[in-house]
């Protein structure tokens, strides 16, 4: 604020960039001013009279307040002829870094909004972050030590709107997408008791995950045996005086670190076992707790099937395209799907080549594509759930799970 004392009189003018804030403004006179801002830009000027030389601003105070504008002093002039609608910024102090370009960042997606008429202008092409200020922006009348440092508005008008969790009982009705096209086709209602956990223990999930790696290490080396300097074979007398020839002493012909010597700290044949132990209801509620968690993302996907036309990759790389999956750019997807040939000799010709109970053309196809895995919906585990990103179920696989687990 910059203050004009004069005789008579006093001007205060002010460069503003809110978004709804109230001004209120104390000084040693009988009236006070209370100014309440709901535009982005405004230059506000507040005369009055009776004002003695010796008259100083007291503190402010800065309340957000609802889109209205009212004042109780003498004569209160808007100046600014835009009458553009409220827009939403965020401010971010100049001494933080922050890159904008980041996801996580507060203001992604945000433009940063460059004021023409400051006294210091940003050059064409310098960005506002760079900008190293100097000590004038400190101010010196703060009794406290306390200093003021410029912020950096952006413009968050157009910033992505955050992805939030459906609420329960609509989480549930689930669309059922076309695997050919990737649009929707129809709509499914899954099970509340196993894809309607609103609370995720991740506890249970950590203990699951704990056992199947542990199970996939199983016995380590059980086999492995080593011998010791008193079972290698070599002669035990010594080799060569103990004095006198300059080289290093050495009673026997099996120390470890001689070729044809002994294992230091080898093996010695013991079997040990990784295994854990895990009940198995706490294992099916494990499993559970991610089909939830995947339901509650957003990154589970009910499809009709699973069918390829052949066994080329690029025929099931076109039917990931429809869902982002895999790909250059694409993100990573555990596939199920499930197939029961029941090997009836009145329909053999609707019979169709399975390979661990998923059809074959799928199977082979998926194999160059490292981004994804296919597997029967008996194969479902918490660990390729949690490693990849999408969860792709077909109807067959759903129905088949919902019957195992209920």
């Amino acid at each position: 604020l910059k203050t004009n004392h004069l005789q008579s009189s006093f001007r205060i003018e002010t460069r503003i960039v809110v978004l709804s804030y109230t001004l209120i403004i104390h000084s040693q006179m009988s009236s006070i001013a209370t100014i309440s801002l709901a535009r982005s830009r405004f230059f506000v000027r507040a005369s009055t009279s009776a004002l003695s030389r010796s008259s100083s601003l007291g503190p402010f105070s800065h309340v957000p307040v609802a889109a209205t504008m009212t004042t109780t002093t003498t004569r209160v002039q808007c100046l600014s002829s835009e009458a553009t609608a409220p827009i939403k910024t965020i401010s971010i102090p100049s001494n933080l870094r922050i890159d904008p370009r980041s996801t996580v960042s507060p203001v992604f997606g945000c433009e940063p909004i460059v004021e023409d008429d400051e006294e210091e202008d940003f050059e064409d092409g310098e960005d506002p972050l760079e900008r190293d200020y100097d000590g004038d922006d400190y101010d010196d009348d703060e009794e406290d030590g306390d200093y003021n440092v410029k912020e950096i508005l952006y413009d968050a008008t157009n910033a992505p709107t955050p992805d939030y969790v459906i609420p329960l009982p609509d989480r549930l009705h689930v669309p059922v997408m076309d695997w050919r096209d990737g649009t929707e086709v129809g709509s499914i209602h899954i099970k509340e008791g196993i894809f309607g956990y609103d609370d995720i223990r991740t506890d249970l999930i950590h203990r699951v995950v704990v056992y199947q790696r542990n199970k996939k290490r199983g016995f380590r080396n059980p086999a492995a045996r080593t011998k010791t300097i008193g079972e290698v074979r070599g002669s035990g007398r010594k080799v060569r005086p103990q004095k006198g020839q300059g080289t290093a002493r050495a009673g026997h012909r099996r120390p470890p670190h001689w070729r044809g010597g002994a294992k230091a700290h080898g093996p010695k044949g013991k079997e040990t076992n990784y295994n854990t132990k895990l009940n198995k209801k706490v294992r099916v509620l494990g499993l559970k707790h991610t089909l939830s968690q995947k339901l509650k993302e957003g990154n589970l996907i009910i499809v009709n099937d699973l069918n390829v036309e052949s066994h080329k990759t690029q025929d099931l790389q076109r039917h990931l395209d429809n869902f982002g999956i895999s790909g250059r750019e694409g993100t990573t997807a555990f596939l199920l799907d499930h197939y029961a040939n029941d090997n009836n000799e009145d329909d053999v010709e609707e019979e169709v080549a399975t390979l661990d109970r998923v059809p074959v053309e799928l199977k082979v196809a998926s194999r160059n594509l490292y981004k994804i895995k296919v597997s029967n919906q008996v194969r479902a585990n918490v660990y390729d759930m949690l490693k990849y990103e999408k969860l792709v179920m077909s109807l067959s696989a759903l129905q088949a799970l919902e019957s195992r687990l209920w």
